[in-house]
């Protein structure tokens, strides 16, 4: 049996070491960010490693943004080391268990959805051609449908301005693309996004991921940046997208943030 100054000693080395831990969080992101230069790590990763980050997210640049990261950070490393303090050994499994849900829960990579898109890409130009025949919708769902004047329809009375056949077609190539966030189309560019998302619709952290199509007209009256940028990629903290030919891009987007 241990004394109780030596499971007072074991106690204080699993605070220390979850603090350190939580302390190099931040560090490792900006390593991966900034010096390997491997991208923007995506917010619903850095909030589930990096919880009180998610505060920084929502402050206002010019409010002692300074003062806060420090804050932040500091929250982190309490949060960590508290965290080993209680569980001890558990902590470990705890931390392995976010590197699990941190690789289930991100979006298709780039590769998945080019490869996606060369195979399905058929069916979809088959949904970019439906919906701009039936124009007068800006939203279609598998479950919904809104009109261009925002007026939204369900399952039970869409039948009055979709016909149902129309519809099941709709959800079959949803399906077969595996887009079943549906589609919105821009009625003044024509532009079309076709999306899916992940953890459903859980608030702040959910990420939305598809194909945006940019019709042929193209200039400032483009809404969507993609389709009036001359880039072929963009990768920033709230969303990133990149060209996959002339007309049609990857994009992917993060909690209440757009790419207009």
């Amino acid at each position: 049996m241990f004394s109780e100054e030596e499971v007072r000693v074991k106690h204080k080395a699993w605070f220390f070491s979850g603090a350190a831990l939580g302390l190099a969080i931040e560090f490792g992101m900006k390593l991966y960010e900034k010096i390997w230069m491997l991208g923007e790590v995506r917010p619903i990763v850095r909030w589930l490693f990096w919880p009180t980050s998610f505060f920084m997210d929502r402050w206002s640049p010019n409010s002692g943004l300074a003062a806060l990261f420090a804050l932040v950070v500091l929250g982190n490393a309490l949060l960590y080391g508290f965290l080993a303090w209680i569980l001890r050994r558990a902590s470990i499994g705890v931390v392995a268990l976010m590197l699990v849900g941190a690789w289930i829960i991100q979006p298709p990579s780039d590769s998945s959805l080019t490869k996606r898109f060369v195979k399905h890409r058929g069916e979809l130009e088959r949904l970019v051609q439906m919906a701009n025949s039936d124009a007068q919708f800006s939203r279609i769902e598998p479950n919904l449908v809104e009109t261009v004047d925002g007026q939204e329809h369900r399952t039970s009375d869409a039948r009055t301005v979709l016909p149902q056949a129309r519809w099941a077609e709709y959800r079959r190539l949803f399906e077969a693309t595996r887009m079943n966030d549906g589609l919105y189309r821009n009625a003044a560019t024509g532009d079309v996004l076709l999306g899916a998302r992940t953890l459903g619709r859980v608030g702040p952290v959910v990420a939305y991921f598809g194909y945006l199509y940019c019709c042929a007209v193209r200039g400032q009256m483009a809404r969507l940046e993609p389709c009036r940028d001359s880039r072929e990629s963009v990768d920033r903290h709230s969303y990133r997208w990149r060209k996959l030919d002339s007309d049609w891009y990857i994009y992917e987007v993060f909690g209440g943030y757009g790419i207009e």
